[in-house]
Protein backbone atom coordinates (compact mmCIF):
# COMPACT_ATOMS: atom_id res chain seq x y z
CA UNK A 1 0.00 0.00 0.00
CA UNK A 2 1.29 3.67 -0.51
CA UNK A 3 0.00 7.09 -0.71
CA UNK A 4 -2.00 8.27 -3.95
CA UNK A 5 -2.01 11.75 -5.03
CA UNK A 6 0.30 12.73 -2.14
CA UNK A 7 1.50 16.42 -0.77
CA UNK A 8 5.10 16.62 -1.83
CA UNK A 9 7.33 19.89 -0.83
CA UNK A 10 10.32 20.18 -3.10
CA UNK A 11 13.02 22.32 -1.78
CA UNK A 12 16.35 23.18 -4.20
CA UNK A 13 17.81 26.23 -5.19
CA UNK A 14 18.40 24.85 -8.39
CA UNK A 15 15.43 25.24 -11.37
CA UNK A 16 16.12 22.97 -13.45
CA UNK A 17 16.09 20.35 -10.54
CA UNK A 18 12.90 21.57 -8.70
CA UNK A 19 10.68 21.85 -11.90
CA UNK A 20 12.19 18.87 -13.24
CA UNK A 21 10.83 16.69 -10.05
CA UNK A 22 7.94 18.48 -9.80
CA UNK A 23 6.73 17.75 -13.44
CA UNK A 24 8.04 14.11 -12.71
CA UNK A 25 6.00 13.46 -9.72
CA UNK A 26 2.88 15.16 -11.10
CA UNK A 27 2.54 13.32 -13.91
CA UNK A 28 1.94 10.59 -11.03
CA UNK A 29 -0.71 12.43 -9.93
CA UNK A 30 0.90 14.07 -6.60
CA UNK A 31 0.43 17.60 -5.58
CA UNK A 32 3.94 19.12 -5.86
CA UNK A 33 5.15 22.48 -3.89
CA UNK A 34 8.24 23.57 -3.90
CA UNK A 35 10.48 26.30 -2.25
CA UNK A 36 14.03 27.74 -3.46
CA UNK A 37 15.85 28.82 -0.42
CA UNK A 38 15.99 26.78 2.94
CA UNK A 39 14.04 29.26 4.79
CA UNK A 40 10.89 29.16 2.78
CA UNK A 41 11.27 25.72 2.76
CA UNK A 42 11.73 25.77 6.67
CA UNK A 43 8.21 27.88 7.05
CA UNK A 44 6.09 25.93 4.34
CA UNK A 45 7.34 22.46 5.68
CA UNK A 46 6.33 23.46 9.24
CA UNK A 47 3.02 25.01 8.49
CA UNK A 48 2.00 21.97 7.13
CA UNK A 49 2.94 18.52 7.23
CA UNK A 50 3.58 17.33 3.93
CA UNK A 51 3.46 13.35 3.01
CA UNK A 52 6.84 13.46 1.55
CA UNK A 53 9.98 16.15 1.78
CA UNK A 54 12.77 16.23 -0.76
CA UNK A 55 15.19 18.38 0.37
CA UNK A 56 18.63 19.61 -1.21
CA UNK A 57 21.76 19.17 0.55
CA UNK A 58 22.90 22.49 -0.12
CA UNK A 59 20.43 24.89 -0.88
CA UNK A 60 22.52 28.36 -0.34
CA UNK A 61 21.26 30.26 2.64
CA UNK A 62 20.70 26.92 4.97
CA UNK A 63 22.10 23.67 5.11
CA UNK A 64 19.64 20.82 4.11
CA UNK A 65 20.29 19.44 7.33
CA UNK A 66 19.03 22.24 9.13
CA UNK A 67 15.69 22.50 7.27
CA UNK A 68 15.66 18.50 7.62
CA UNK A 69 16.39 19.21 11.49
CA UNK A 70 13.35 21.95 12.08
CA UNK A 71 10.74 19.92 10.28
CA UNK A 72 11.59 16.64 12.28
CA UNK A 73 11.36 18.62 15.49
CA UNK A 74 7.69 19.68 14.45
CA UNK A 75 6.80 16.66 12.90
CA UNK A 76 8.78 13.63 14.24
CA UNK A 77 7.30 11.18 12.19
CA UNK A 78 7.66 13.15 8.32
CA UNK A 79 9.35 11.33 5.71
CA UNK A 80 11.95 13.53 4.51
CA UNK A 81 14.91 12.32 1.66
CA UNK A 82 17.86 14.29 1.22
CA UNK A 83 18.89 15.05 -2.61
CA UNK A 84 22.37 15.40 -2.90
CA UNK A 85 25.38 16.10 -5.28
CA UNK A 86 28.05 15.22 -2.54
CA UNK A 87 26.42 11.60 -1.80
CA UNK A 88 29.24 9.61 0.58
CA UNK A 89 28.71 6.99 3.67
CA UNK A 90 29.84 9.89 5.88
CA UNK A 91 27.04 12.13 4.18
CA UNK A 92 24.25 9.31 4.41
CA UNK A 93 25.17 8.44 8.13
CA UNK A 94 24.81 11.98 9.32
CA UNK A 95 21.33 12.35 7.71
CA UNK A 96 19.97 9.21 8.55
CA UNK A 97 20.46 9.80 12.28
CA UNK A 98 19.11 12.94 11.71
CA UNK A 99 15.97 11.56 10.90
CA UNK A 100 16.29 10.97 7.14
CA UNK A 101 14.24 8.09 5.38
CA UNK A 102 16.99 7.54 2.89
CA UNK A 103 18.85 9.99 0.26
CA UNK A 104 19.12 10.01 -3.65
CA UNK A 105 22.22 11.00 -5.84
CA UNK A 106 22.34 13.83 -8.22
CA UNK A 107 21.70 13.33 -11.20
CA UNK A 108 19.01 10.77 -10.69
CA UNK A 109 17.34 9.01 -14.02
CA UNK A 110 13.25 9.62 -12.86
CA UNK A 111 13.16 5.94 -12.68
CA UNK A 112 15.44 5.99 -9.58
CA UNK A 113 13.35 8.53 -8.21
CA UNK A 114 9.76 7.31 -9.09
CA UNK A 115 11.11 3.82 -7.23
CA UNK A 116 12.56 5.81 -3.92
CA UNK A 117 9.43 7.78 -3.87
CA UNK A 118 7.52 4.82 -4.52
CA UNK A 119 9.13 3.49 -1.34
CA UNK A 120 9.03 6.41 1.09
CA UNK A 121 5.35 6.76 0.36
CA UNK A 122 4.11 3.47 0.98
CA UNK A 123 6.50 3.90 4.73
CA UNK A 124 4.64 7.34 5.05
CA UNK A 125 1.24 4.72 4.53
CA UNK A 126 2.08 2.24 7.13
CA UNK A 127 3.03 5.39 9.66
CA UNK A 128 -0.36 6.92 8.56
CA UNK A 129 -2.09 3.78 9.37
CA UNK A 130 0.06 3.05 12.88
CA UNK A 131 -0.65 6.82 13.76
CA UNK A 132 -4.98 6.11 12.97
CA UNK A 133 -4.79 3.00 14.98
CA UNK A 134 -3.27 4.00 17.65
CA UNK A 135 -5.11 7.08 18.11
CA UNK A 136 -8.31 4.68 17.31
CA UNK A 137 -7.17 2.74 20.54
CA UNK A 138 -6.29 5.26 22.60
CA UNK A 139 -9.88 6.98 21.94
CA UNK A 140 -12.07 3.64 23.40
CA UNK A 141 -9.28 2.43 25.04
CA UNK A 142 -8.55 -0.97 23.55
CA UNK A 143 -8.11 -4.27 26.06
CA UNK A 144 -4.50 -5.22 26.46
CA UNK A 145 -5.30 -8.34 23.96
CA UNK A 146 -5.54 -5.73 20.93
CA UNK A 147 -2.22 -4.08 21.73
CA UNK A 148 -0.04 -7.33 19.97
CA UNK A 149 -2.02 -6.26 16.65
CA UNK A 150 -0.79 -2.52 16.96
CA UNK A 151 2.95 -3.82 17.83
CA UNK A 152 2.69 -5.83 15.01
CA UNK A 153 1.24 -3.08 12.48
CA UNK A 154 3.88 -0.72 13.52
CA UNK A 155 6.52 -3.43 13.10
CA UNK A 156 5.62 -4.32 9.91
CA UNK A 157 5.31 -0.29 8.84
CA UNK A 158 8.84 -0.09 9.39
CA UNK A 159 11.52 -0.07 6.25
CA UNK A 160 14.25 -2.40 8.34
CA UNK A 161 14.41 -6.10 8.92
CA UNK A 162 12.95 -6.67 13.03
CA UNK A 163 14.14 -10.09 14.70
CA UNK A 164 13.36 -10.89 18.35
CA UNK A 165 14.59 -13.87 20.33
CA UNK A 166 14.16 -15.44 23.82
CA UNK A 167 16.79 -16.92 26.03
CA UNK A 168 16.63 -20.24 24.50
CA UNK A 169 17.29 -18.51 21.02
CA UNK A 170 14.10 -19.41 19.64
CA UNK A 171 12.35 -17.03 17.11
CA UNK A 172 9.34 -14.60 19.02
CA UNK A 173 8.96 -11.98 16.50
CA UNK A 174 9.46 -10.56 13.10
CA UNK A 175 8.59 -8.55 10.61
CA UNK A 176 8.39 -9.37 6.57
CA UNK A 177 11.34 -7.06 5.52
CA UNK A 178 13.36 -9.46 7.80
CA UNK A 179 12.36 -12.32 5.95
CA UNK A 180 12.94 -10.13 2.81
CA UNK A 181 16.13 -8.75 3.47
CA UNK A 182 17.19 -12.89 4.58
CA UNK A 183 15.69 -14.41 1.44
CA UNK A 184 14.05 -16.77 4.01
CA UNK A 185 10.94 -18.31 1.93
CA UNK A 186 10.39 -20.94 4.17
CA UNK A 187 7.36 -20.62 6.92
CA UNK A 188 8.67 -19.40 10.07
CA UNK A 189 6.68 -20.18 13.42
CA UNK A 190 7.22 -18.71 16.95
CA UNK A 191 9.74 -21.43 18.63
CA UNK A 192 11.87 -21.77 15.17
CA UNK A 193 15.45 -22.51 16.42
CA UNK A 194 17.47 -19.46 14.68
CA UNK A 195 20.06 -22.08 14.39
CA UNK A 196 17.80 -23.28 11.55
CA UNK A 197 16.48 -20.03 10.44
CA UNK A 198 20.14 -17.85 9.89
CA UNK A 199 23.68 -18.10 7.58
CA UNK A 200 25.66 -18.97 9.99
CA UNK A 201 27.53 -15.57 10.66
CA UNK A 202 24.25 -14.36 11.99
CA UNK A 203 23.33 -16.39 14.76
CA UNK A 204 27.64 -16.18 15.90
CA UNK A 205 26.37 -12.79 16.76
CA UNK A 206 23.59 -13.84 19.14
CA UNK A 207 26.29 -16.34 20.63
CA UNK A 208 28.32 -13.19 21.34
CA UNK A 209 25.63 -11.42 22.98
CA UNK A 210 24.69 -14.38 25.10
CA UNK A 211 28.35 -15.12 25.88
CA UNK A 212 29.44 -11.64 27.17
CA UNK A 213 27.19 -11.59 30.05
CA UNK A 214 27.50 -9.91 32.89
CA UNK A 215 28.68 -6.88 30.55
CA UNK A 216 26.02 -6.63 28.08
CA UNK A 217 26.08 -4.18 25.36
CA UNK A 218 24.65 -4.00 21.74
CA UNK A 219 26.75 -5.87 18.36
CA UNK A 220 26.79 -4.00 14.96
CA UNK A 221 28.20 -6.00 12.24
CA UNK A 222 28.20 -6.34 8.29
CA UNK A 223 26.97 -9.24 6.55
CA UNK A 224 27.64 -9.55 2.94
CA UNK A 225 24.82 -11.86 1.76
CA UNK A 226 25.73 -11.32 -2.10
CA UNK A 227 29.63 -10.63 -2.74
CA UNK A 228 30.77 -8.10 -3.59
CA UNK A 229 28.12 -5.34 -2.60
CA UNK A 230 25.15 -6.80 -4.36
CA UNK A 231 23.31 -7.46 -0.75
CA UNK A 232 25.11 -6.23 2.10
CA UNK A 233 23.23 -6.41 5.65
CA UNK A 234 24.20 -4.15 8.74
CA UNK A 235 22.89 -6.30 11.84
CA UNK A 236 22.45 -4.51 14.88
CA UNK A 237 21.82 -6.80 17.88
CA UNK A 238 20.66 -5.52 21.44
CA UNK A 239 20.33 -7.12 24.25
CA UNK A 240 16.94 -7.51 26.47
CA UNK A 241 16.84 -7.53 30.33
CA UNK A 242 14.78 -7.03 32.80
CA UNK A 243 14.47 -4.91 35.74
CA UNK A 244 17.05 -7.21 37.58
CA UNK A 245 19.14 -7.13 35.04
CA UNK A 246 18.74 -11.31 33.78
CA UNK A 247 18.73 -11.22 29.81
CA UNK A 248 15.66 -12.15 28.81
CA UNK A 249 16.56 -11.88 24.62
CA UNK A 250 17.56 -9.73 21.96
CA UNK A 251 16.28 -7.77 19.17
CA UNK A 252 17.95 -6.85 16.09
CA UNK A 253 17.54 -4.65 13.33
CA UNK A 254 18.71 -5.63 9.85
CA UNK A 255 19.15 -2.47 7.91
CA UNK A 256 20.65 -2.70 3.88
CA UNK A 257 23.18 -1.02 3.29
CA UNK A 258 23.96 -2.27 -0.30
CA UNK A 259 23.60 1.15 -1.96
CA UNK A 260 26.35 2.46 0.53
CA UNK A 261 28.43 -0.07 -0.53
CA UNK A 262 28.18 -0.16 -3.98
CA UNK A 263 29.14 3.33 -3.80
CA UNK A 264 32.22 2.50 -2.32
CA UNK A 265 33.14 -0.23 -4.65
CA UNK A 266 32.56 2.33 -7.69
CA UNK A 267 34.45 4.70 -6.45
CA UNK A 268 37.87 2.28 -5.78
CA UNK A 269 36.58 1.02 -9.39
CA UNK A 270 36.60 4.40 -11.04
CA UNK A 271 39.79 5.52 -9.56
CA UNK A 272 41.76 1.98 -10.69
CA UNK A 273 40.23 2.33 -14.09
CA UNK A 274 41.32 6.20 -14.34
CA UNK A 275 44.86 5.28 -13.51
CA UNK A 276 44.99 2.82 -16.22
CA UNK A 277 43.76 5.04 -18.37
CA UNK A 278 46.12 7.80 -17.59
CA UNK A 279 49.61 5.94 -17.38
CA UNK A 280 48.86 4.17 -20.94
CA UNK A 281 49.39 7.87 -22.84
CA UNK A 282 51.84 8.89 -20.45
CA UNK A 283 54.04 5.68 -20.82
CA UNK A 284 54.17 6.23 -24.85
CA UNK A 285 54.85 9.92 -24.42
CA UNK A 286 58.03 8.94 -22.17
CA UNK A 287 59.11 6.53 -24.82
CA UNK A 288 59.14 8.63 -27.25
CA UNK A 289 60.46 11.09 -25.67
CA UNK A 290 63.22 9.02 -24.84
CA UNK A 291 63.95 8.23 -28.08
CA UNK A 292 64.57 11.93 -28.71
CA UNK A 293 66.99 12.25 -25.87
CA UNK A 294 69.01 9.09 -26.59
CA UNK A 295 69.23 10.18 -30.47
CA UNK A 296 68.39 6.37 -31.08
CA UNK A 297 67.40 7.21 -35.37
CA UNK A 298 69.88 9.51 -35.71
CA UNK A 299 70.92 13.57 -35.11
CA UNK A 300 68.26 14.91 -38.17
CA UNK A 301 65.10 16.16 -36.18
CA UNK A 302 63.53 15.09 -39.38
CA UNK A 303 64.07 11.62 -38.53
CA UNK A 304 61.80 12.25 -35.76
CA UNK A 305 59.03 13.84 -36.58
CA UNK A 306 56.96 10.48 -37.02
CA UNK A 307 57.43 10.23 -32.88
CA UNK A 308 56.51 14.02 -32.53
CA UNK A 309 53.44 13.85 -34.11
CA UNK A 310 52.66 10.33 -31.83
CA UNK A 311 53.30 12.61 -28.91
CA UNK A 312 51.25 15.31 -29.76
CA UNK A 313 48.38 13.40 -30.41
CA UNK A 314 48.91 11.37 -27.10
CA UNK A 315 49.00 14.60 -25.27
CA UNK A 316 45.82 15.67 -27.30
CA UNK A 317 44.26 12.37 -25.70
CA UNK A 318 45.34 12.97 -22.36
CA UNK A 319 43.81 16.49 -22.29
CA UNK A 320 41.04 15.44 -23.72
CA UNK A 321 40.65 12.38 -20.92
CA UNK A 322 41.42 14.97 -17.94
CA UNK A 323 38.46 17.38 -19.38
CA UNK A 324 36.20 14.36 -19.50
CA UNK A 325 37.14 13.09 -16.05
CA UNK A 326 36.57 17.38 -14.95
CA UNK A 327 33.63 17.23 -16.32
CA UNK A 328 32.08 13.98 -14.99
CA UNK A 329 33.40 15.30 -12.02
CA UNK A 330 31.51 18.77 -11.88
CA UNK A 331 28.28 17.33 -12.93
CA UNK A 332 28.20 14.35 -9.73
CA UNK A 333 29.63 17.47 -7.75
CA UNK A 334 26.87 19.56 -8.85
CA UNK A 335 29.40 22.69 -9.15
CA UNK A 336 28.38 22.86 -12.86
CA UNK A 337 27.38 26.43 -13.10
CA UNK A 338 24.09 26.24 -15.62
CA UNK A 339 22.82 29.67 -17.57
CA UNK A 340 19.29 28.56 -18.43
CA UNK A 341 17.58 29.80 -21.54
CA UNK A 342 15.33 29.51 -24.56
CA UNK A 343 17.10 27.27 -26.77
CA UNK A 344 16.22 26.68 -30.30
CA UNK A 345 17.26 22.99 -30.57
CA UNK A 346 15.88 23.33 -34.61
CA UNK A 347 18.65 26.14 -34.57
CA UNK A 348 21.42 24.16 -32.88
CA UNK A 349 20.96 20.78 -33.98
CA UNK A 350 21.21 22.37 -37.83
CA UNK A 351 24.48 24.20 -36.78
CA UNK A 352 25.89 21.32 -35.39
CA UNK A 353 25.24 19.38 -38.58
CA UNK A 354 26.97 22.24 -40.28
CA UNK A 355 29.87 22.00 -38.08
CA UNK A 356 30.10 18.11 -39.15
CA UNK A 357 29.72 18.98 -42.82
CA UNK A 358 33.59 18.21 -43.99
CA UNK A 359 33.93 15.43 -41.49
CA UNK A 360 30.80 13.72 -43.10
CA UNK A 361 31.98 14.29 -46.70
CA UNK A 362 35.11 12.84 -46.02
CA UNK A 363 33.87 10.06 -45.09
CA UNK A 364 31.59 9.67 -47.89
CA UNK A 365 28.12 9.40 -45.77
CA UNK A 366 25.16 10.45 -46.79
CA UNK A 367 23.50 12.79 -44.67
CA UNK A 368 19.42 12.53 -44.05
CA UNK A 369 17.71 14.94 -41.61
CA UNK A 370 13.78 15.87 -40.81
CA UNK A 371 14.43 18.19 -38.23
CA UNK A 372 10.74 20.48 -36.99
CA UNK A 373 11.17 23.84 -36.36
CA UNK A 374 10.53 25.54 -33.10
CA UNK A 375 11.52 22.81 -31.09
CA UNK A 376 12.00 25.02 -27.60
CA UNK A 377 13.83 23.97 -24.60
CA UNK A 378 14.94 25.44 -21.26
CA UNK A 379 18.24 24.66 -20.75
CA UNK A 380 22.06 25.42 -20.96
CA UNK A 381 23.55 25.71 -24.41
CA UNK A 382 26.74 24.14 -23.71
CA UNK A 383 25.70 21.24 -22.28
CA UNK A 384 22.97 20.50 -24.74
CA UNK A 385 25.31 21.28 -27.09
CA UNK A 386 27.57 18.61 -26.18
CA UNK A 387 25.10 16.08 -26.27
CA UNK A 388 24.07 17.17 -29.80
CA UNK A 389 28.12 17.11 -30.97
CA UNK A 390 28.24 13.28 -28.91
CA UNK A 391 25.32 12.05 -30.93
CA UNK A 392 26.53 13.06 -34.15
CA UNK A 393 30.67 12.80 -34.11
CA UNK A 394 29.68 8.98 -32.95
CA UNK A 395 27.53 8.44 -35.81
CA UNK A 396 30.33 9.53 -38.00
CA UNK A 397 33.40 7.85 -35.95
CA UNK A 398 31.53 4.54 -36.17
CA UNK A 399 29.73 4.57 -39.28
CA UNK A 400 30.99 2.71 -42.66
CA UNK A 401 32.52 4.45 -45.41
CA UNK A 402 29.66 5.50 -48.00
CA UNK A 403 27.58 4.57 -45.08
CA UNK A 404 24.48 6.65 -43.97
CA UNK A 405 23.45 9.04 -41.01
CA UNK A 406 19.52 9.59 -40.01
CA UNK A 407 18.85 12.75 -37.64
CA UNK A 408 15.21 13.66 -36.52
CA UNK A 409 14.09 15.95 -34.39
CA UNK A 410 10.16 16.51 -33.20
CA UNK A 411 7.86 17.21 -31.04
CA UNK A 412 6.64 14.36 -28.95
CA UNK A 413 4.29 14.11 -25.80
CA UNK A 414 5.94 16.66 -23.91
CA UNK A 415 9.13 16.03 -24.62
CA UNK A 416 11.63 17.14 -27.44
CA UNK A 417 12.88 13.92 -29.45
CA UNK A 418 16.16 13.90 -30.89
CA UNK A 419 17.01 10.29 -33.27
CA UNK A 420 20.40 9.55 -34.88
CA UNK A 421 20.95 6.67 -36.69
CA UNK A 422 24.20 5.49 -38.62
CA UNK A 423 24.75 2.20 -40.49
CA UNK A 424 27.85 1.62 -38.48
CA UNK A 425 30.00 -1.09 -36.46
CA UNK A 426 26.98 -1.32 -34.46
CA UNK A 427 27.10 -3.44 -30.72
CA UNK A 428 26.95 -6.71 -29.45
CA UNK A 429 24.39 -7.23 -26.89
CA UNK A 430 26.60 -8.04 -24.09
CA UNK A 431 28.17 -4.60 -25.03
CA UNK A 432 25.32 -2.59 -25.03
CA UNK A 433 24.13 -3.17 -21.17
CA UNK A 434 27.78 -1.59 -20.58
CA UNK A 435 27.21 1.27 -23.05
CA UNK A 436 27.18 4.65 -20.74
CA UNK A 437 29.33 2.86 -17.85
CA UNK A 438 32.47 5.38 -17.67
CA UNK A 439 35.78 3.96 -19.71
CA UNK A 440 33.31 1.34 -21.60
CA UNK A 441 34.59 1.08 -25.65
CA UNK A 442 33.96 -1.61 -27.52
CA UNK A 443 36.39 -3.67 -28.41
CA UNK A 444 36.55 -5.95 -31.84
CA UNK A 445 38.35 -5.61 -35.17
CA UNK A 446 36.23 -2.53 -36.46
CA UNK A 447 36.89 -0.28 -33.53
CA UNK A 448 40.88 -0.99 -32.94
CA UNK A 449 41.81 2.19 -34.81
CA UNK A 450 38.80 4.42 -33.55
CA UNK A 451 40.33 6.79 -30.80
CA UNK A 452 38.48 8.08 -27.73
CA UNK A 453 38.25 8.67 -23.91
CA UNK A 454 35.32 6.10 -23.17
CA UNK A 455 33.80 9.10 -21.28
CA UNK A 456 31.68 10.84 -24.36
CA UNK A 457 28.43 8.29 -23.67
CA UNK A 458 28.79 8.50 -19.63
CA UNK A 459 28.56 12.58 -20.06
CA UNK A 460 25.88 12.23 -22.38
CA UNK A 461 23.49 10.39 -20.35
CA UNK A 462 24.28 12.11 -17.00
CA UNK A 463 23.50 15.73 -18.57
CA UNK A 464 20.17 14.21 -19.82
CA UNK A 465 19.17 12.57 -16.29
CA UNK A 466 20.04 16.22 -14.86
CA UNK A 467 17.36 17.62 -16.90
CA UNK A 468 14.82 15.16 -16.57
CA UNK A 469 15.23 13.30 -19.53
CA UNK A 470 16.03 9.73 -21.33
CA UNK A 471 17.84 7.97 -23.66
CA UNK A 472 16.76 4.96 -25.68
CA UNK A 473 19.41 2.86 -27.97
CA UNK A 474 18.96 0.18 -30.39
CA UNK A 475 22.21 -1.53 -32.17
CA UNK A 476 22.75 -4.80 -33.81
CA UNK A 477 26.08 -5.53 -34.65
CA UNK A 478 27.73 -4.81 -38.08
CA UNK A 479 23.92 -3.01 -38.74
CA UNK A 480 24.40 -0.03 -37.09
CA UNK A 481 22.58 2.03 -33.49
CA UNK A 482 20.26 4.41 -33.51
CA UNK A 483 20.54 6.82 -30.38
CA UNK A 484 16.78 8.46 -29.54
CA UNK A 485 16.98 11.73 -26.78
CA UNK A 486 13.72 12.75 -25.10
CA UNK A 487 14.72 16.30 -23.11
CA UNK A 488 11.27 17.84 -21.88
CA UNK A 489 10.11 20.81 -24.17
CA UNK A 490 9.78 24.03 -22.77
CA UNK A 491 6.30 24.76 -21.47
CA UNK A 492 5.91 28.28 -23.73
CA UNK A 493 6.54 25.58 -26.55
Amino acid sequence: MKIENAKILVVDDELGMREGIKRLLEIEGHHVDTAETGAKGMQMGSVFEYDLYLLDLKIGDYDGTQVLQKIKSIYPESICVIVTAYASIDTAVETTQLGAYHYISKPFSPDELYHLVNRALERRWYILEARRLREEQERRLLEVAHEKSRIRTIINAIDDGILVINQDKQVVLWNPRFLKLLEIDRKVAVGDSVYQLLPEKLYEQFDRVFDQQPQLKAIKQEIVIHPPAKLVIMVNTTPVINSSGELLGVVSVFRDISELKQLDLLKSQFINMAAHELKAPLSAIKGYIELLIDATLGNTLDQYSHQLDRSRERIDALVNLINDLLNISRIEAGTVRRDIEPIDMSELLQNTLDFFRNDIEKRGLQLEQQIAADLILDADREEIQRVLTNLISNAIKYNKESGAISVNAERNNGYIRIQVSDTGIGLKPEERDHLFEEFFRAKNPLTRNITGTGLGLTILKKIVDSYAGRIEVESEFEAGSTFTVFLPASDTN
